[in-house]
């Protein structure tokens, strides 16, 4: 899911842009602004993806919020003003949208933002190979391929490693988005396992390799393993 926010000074094109954004299934509106100085508020204690922002408002403009974060999101120009265009080109703005603009236009725009966002998410995972595990004061950078599988327990997850194991305060559902989706699967809401430590896959279960134990398979995750698993 794609997290974005909205700045926009006008209440009915900020009301009209919301309710496009909120029509597109893997685009999350977290949150809306009338004005640049809000949302540098909220980008200082929040990270998102998208900034989709008009450039002519009150205060500080679009372009200058722009070129005033240190981290920028990937951004996206709503606006009436076709003046800005080619600063907005040379800041490496991704798309720039005149105003009026149709929902179709949103729609592939966000699209294409999805499609850049992805794969630079595949290539940092390609890049990096490993999973950094803090335990007490020591970082463990541990290759993704000696990870074996990953238990939830409650606020912590156990990770099972070639060499040993690791048990971390850390979401199941967080580590997932961290993982590489082509060397992981998820098998039931508890755990997470490696592809290339699976042996066999029965109904309810999935058989690793060697002396690691049985990972079950939840009802609702059958159909994913299956499909990942046994049916390439």
């Amino acid at each position: 899911m794609v997290q974005c926010i909205l700045i926009e000074d006008e209440p009915l094109a900020r009301k009209g842009i919301s309710q496009h954004i909120t029509q597109i299934p893997f685009v999350h509106l977290e949150a809306s602004f009338e004005n640049a100085m809000e949302a540098i508020v909220f980008l200082s204690k929040h990270e998102v993806d998208i900034v989709i922002s008009d450039i002519n408002m009150p205060g500080v403009n679009g372009v200058d919020f722009l070129k005033s974060l240190s981290k920028r999101p990937l951004f996206i120009f709503i606006t009436g003003r076709p003046d800005y265009a080619l600063e907005s080109f040379e800041l490496e703005v991704f798309d720039y949208i005149l105003k009026p603009y149709s929902f179709e236009r949103l729609f592939k725009a966000l699209s294409r933002a999805q499609t850049h966002l992805s794969k630079r998410e595949a290539a940092e995972k390609v890049e990096v190979g490993t999973f950094t595990i803090k335990e007490n004061y020591r970082n463990y950078l541990v290759p993704y391929e000696e990870i074996q599988y990953i238990e939830g327990d409650k606020e912590y997850i156990r990770i099972s490693t070639i060499e040993r194991e690791f048990l971390i305060v850390y979401s199941l559902k967080k580590i997932t988005n961290d993982l590489p989706l082509d060397i992981f699967i998820r098998t039931h809401k508890s755990y997470i396992v490696n592809k290339a430590f699976v042996r066999a896959v029965d109904p309810d279960k999935v058989i690793m390799k060697g002396s690691i134990k049985d990972i079950p398979i939840g009802t609702t995750y059958r159909d994913e393993v299956y499909k990942k698993l046994v049916h390439h």
